[in-house]
């Protein structure tokens, strides 16, 4: 019941965009960006992007779903590079260990979120190189692009260029969800049940 209720809060935050904005959607108005195309994030939006939510104690993953699922709907497409997620990253814990498995902020050239522009996935990161990272439950590895075809549903839903190694066996992942406050499942092919973290929500470093 806990499950089904985030789902429905969380979708309800992006549906009722036009009458009741939260503070992002309304940031994210305010930049002006052209529709159907590509546009960039600047340092100062990303960072009153993190400061949002800090203050609503959202975790990296809410937020760029609650970005990414309402620029789609807006039919805008944005780019965050890496050099300011950096920057950022000096200021704001952005979930330790379990983020960077998944997002190493290291490694990051940029990160597009929104609209499938020319068919291109909703949300997708380009690397320097490959990465690869134990956390757990195995070794995480992402290609050098990978990402998810769509945000959905409270889904980060068919992706691609990430694999996780279990034991023996090199398995693709199948998605994530938010499932919870502050938590996800990770789902990959041939794995029993999902794994469910509690991801760290975003917070201002002291």
């Amino acid at each position: 019941m806990q499950r089904f209720l985030y789902s429905i809060v969380l979708l309800l935050c992006i549906v009722s965009a036009g009458l009741n904005a939260t503070e992002l959607q309304e940031l994210l108005d305010s930049e002006g960006w052209e529709e159907n195309s590509l546009n960039t994030v600047e340092l100062v939006t990303l960072t009153s992007m993190m400061e949002y939510a800090e203050k609503n104690g959202l975790m990296i993953f809410e937020t760029l779903y609650e970005a990414g699922t309402y620029l789609k709907q807006q039919k805008i497409r944005v780019r965050i590079n890496g050099d300011d997620l950096r920057r950022i990253e000096q200021r704001f814990d952005l979930g330790g260990d379990r983020v960077q498995a998944l997002l190493p902020v290291e490694k990051i050239q940029f990160i597009e979120i929104g609209l499938a522009l020319n068919q291109k996935p909703e949300m997708e990161v380009y690397l320097t190189e490959k990465h690869s990272d134990f956390l757990e439950i195995g070794d995480f590895y992402l290609s050098r692009h990978f990402g998810f075809q769509t945000l959905q549903d409270t889904w980060f839903d068919d992706p691609f260029g990430i694999k996780l190694k279990y034991l023996f066996f090199k398995l693709d992942l199948s998605g994530i969800e938010l499932y919870e406050e502050s938590k996800i499942a990770i789902y990959a092919s041939g794995f029993p049940k999902p794994k469910r973290w509690r991801i760290k929500a975003i917070r201002l470093l002291e």
